[in-house]
């Protein structure tokens, strides 16, 4: 018995010291360590839509993490980098109702903003002046997470005129049902799905529901990029309500689509204390107001008369087709040339009507044609880029028919 006990006792010993070395072992590094999850560790946790991350402190250079928001398969070994990655996207998660783990897909599309597309993100910085203030007037107003703004440059680049290959458009990249069905207007003139403002109001109409509906902001994202439809299919066929969890099962671009926007967050969060410059937009306006005209008008004959580049117009008003801006529709103009427009609206109409008129002529010139053997007005139409009812209108014509010498008045834009 007395050997056996001395046997046990040495055993005891070895393992006892064991343990001292790799305790040594772990104090020489400043890495962290992640541990793979034990599914009988959750068991007792709360469930609720936002699970703190559990931390053990190992010692005073290094600890390991078990993250309860995300499976993780393996064990990881970070760098102090990574390391530094992690803990802010750890103050990110503390300060918002949204999750921001650490994990490879994070760490993967982080990687890739801080690295090749590192430009987007200076180029971002420089526009969301612009943009963010108004969208986070909404976001507040409907008592949404702030931080959902960064959605619409992993949607649009924040380009209001985007468009995929699939139709969706605008920043929120509203499909034309969604946007009707949330009353964003198309014809043939307008595309509200372009209009920052009230597609921004669309976009938080549209959180509110995908909310009510899956209770959780990760299945909140993955639905608005691959529909709840979609969504609620595969939570039910899967019987699996976590989007870590789902992730092999969705679709490649939705595997995606939450990573990229947790680690854009992270880059327009951290952008000073990770050395991105702001790329400054030529077209640096800050202030704007607004106008109603009563006569259609095309881009080129208000900037002809207020001293405004097109740019700067089809920037403020993305939402207008064909640089043409309705009759009755609200403009957006600089704030410093408002007064101006206020000034002279009646002189504008007057302008509008000689123009119409061709009494003056803008970006055009006047060409007389004489008919050879062969024209026809159609002809004659698709060689100048005109119409033949333009044709008709300036020449008075009640007929197409044409004789050889004929002279045509024909009003043609002046780069022919």
């Amino acid at each position: 018995m007395n050997t056996l006990k001395m046997e046990n006792r040495n055993i005891l010993l070895v393992i006892l010291l064991t343990l001292i070395n790799l305790n040594v072992s772990l104090a020489q590094t400043d890495t962290i360590l992640i541990e793979e999850i034990n599914e009988l560790d959750l068991l007792d946790l709360e469930i609720s839509s936002k699970v703190d991350t559990k931390l053990s402190v190992l010692d005073s250079g290094s600890f390991a993490y078990k993250d309860t928001k995300t499976k993780i398969d393996e064990c990881y070994l970070l760098s102090p980098k990574e390391q530094l990655i992690y803990e802010r996207l750890r103050k990110l998660d503390e300060s918002s109702p949204m999750d921001f783990p650490y994990n490879k897909h994070t760490q993967f599309y982080i990687d890739r903003y801080l690295g090749k597309d590192v430009k987007l993100v200076s180029r971002m910085l420089g526009v969301s002046s612009y943009y963010f203030p108004m969208i986070e007037q909404h976001l507040d107003k409907f008592q949404l997470p702030l931080e959902l703004k960064y959605l619409a440059i992993v949607e649009s680049a924040l380009n209001p005129k985007a468009r995929s290959k699939s139709g969706a458009t605008g920043l929120w990249q509203f499909m034309y049902l969604t946007g009707k069905e949330y009353g964003l207007e198309v014809t043939s003139y307008i595309d509200e799905r372009q209009d920052p403002l009230k597609s921004t109001i669309a976009a938080c109409e549209y959180f509110v529901v995908l909310y009510e509906i899956f209770g959780d902001w990760n299945l909140v994202l993955a639905a608005y990029n691959g529909g709840p439809g979609y969504l609620k299919r595969l939570i039910a066929k899967k019987e699996i309500n976590n989007f870590w969890d789902l992730l092999p099962y969705l679709r490649k671009e939705t595997q995606g689509y939450v990573p990229k926007f947790i680690a854009m967050t992270y880059a327009m969060t951290y952008y000073k204390e990770l050395n991105i410059e702001i790329h400054k937009s030529n077209l640096n306006i800050q202030e704007i107001d607004t106008f109603s005209f009563k006569k259609q008008v095309s881009y080129n004959l208000i900037s002809d008369m207020f001293c405004v580049s097109i740019e700067t117009l089809n920037y403020l008003n993305p939402s207008f087709k064909k640089e043409l801006l309705p009759a009755g529709e609200t403009i957006c103009f600089p704030k410093e040339i408002i007064m101006d427009v206020v000034r002279n609206e009646d002189y504008f109409y007057e302008y509008l009507e000689k123009v119409d008129n061709k009494e003056i002529l803008v970006d055009e010139i006047r060409l007389v044609y004489v008919v050879q053997k062969g024209d026809y007005l159609g002809k004659i139409a698709k060689q100048y880029g005109l119409t033949v009812s333009n044709i008709k209108d300036w020449n008075k014509m009640h007929s197409d028919n044409l004789s050889i010498g004929d002279k045509l008045i024909l009003y043609i834009p002046d780069e022919i």
